[in-house]
């Protein structure tokens, strides 16, 4: 997971709600949901040039991704447009933000509020996500919040997995040990990447 470092509400979007007297998520139209994931993926999912989605880490764009409430607009209606409540996740529906759905639970970790690298870290091994801590509220935050976004789905573990492998090499023992020059040049799940070259060896 990522933290979402959110900045000063857009302009175009405080005159869009005082022109238009929301009354719900309905009142957003497309053109202004699409400059809204727009200013935030240029402004605050942006890493190494390329958008990411906090939770899960995936690459994604203006057109295939979703604005996604933090604190579910059916739990929390009066935050429904909010933008410090809001950030553009992915649109897999088997993670993140689809998956979530209205659920919520004040164990969750938000990565508007949160930093997610104080209660993750990775398995080499198996590429999941896993607590940082064997014990107490920041282990049950992190537990909580992966079996919310899904964040240890399949596909997804393999993902990280073969980054891994395409960062690693074996040495003259036959050990396997990360290039780190390599990680410094890819582009890809970037907690990961920054766990990866924090790390000895696999």
């Amino acid at each position: 997971m990522l933290k979402v470092n959110k900045i000063s509400e857009p302009d175009f979007f405080k005159e869009f709600k005082r022109k238009s007297k929301l009354k719900n998520w309905k009142d957003f139209d497309y053109k202004i949901k699409n400059e809204l994931k727009e200013y935030m993926l240029e402004n605050e999912q942006k890493f190494d040039g390329i958008y990411f989605c906090p939770y899960c880490e995936r690459e994604i764009n203006v057109e295939k991704s979703q604005i996604e409430h933090v604190k579910p607009k059916d739990k929390f209606p009066k935050l429904f447009h909010e933008y410090k409540n809001f950030l553009t996740g992915c649109l897999e529906n088997q993670t993140c933000g689809s998956i979530k759905e209205n659920k919520w639970d004040n164990n969750f970790i938000n990565p508007i509020e949160i930093d997610p690298e104080e209660y993750f870290k990775y398995s080499i091994s198996t590429g999941e996500i896993i607590p940082k801590y064997e014990t107490g509220i920041k282990y049950e935050m992190a537990i909580k919040t992966i079996d919310m976004l899904n964040l240890n789905q399949k596909k997804l573990c393999e993902r990280r997995k073969s980054f891994i492998l395409r960062s690693s090499f074996k040495d003259k023992k036959g050990k396997i040990v990360l290039d780190k020059e390599i990680l410094k040049y890819i582009t890809k799940f970037p907690s990961l990447k920054k766990f990866l070259l924090n790390t000895d060896n696999v």
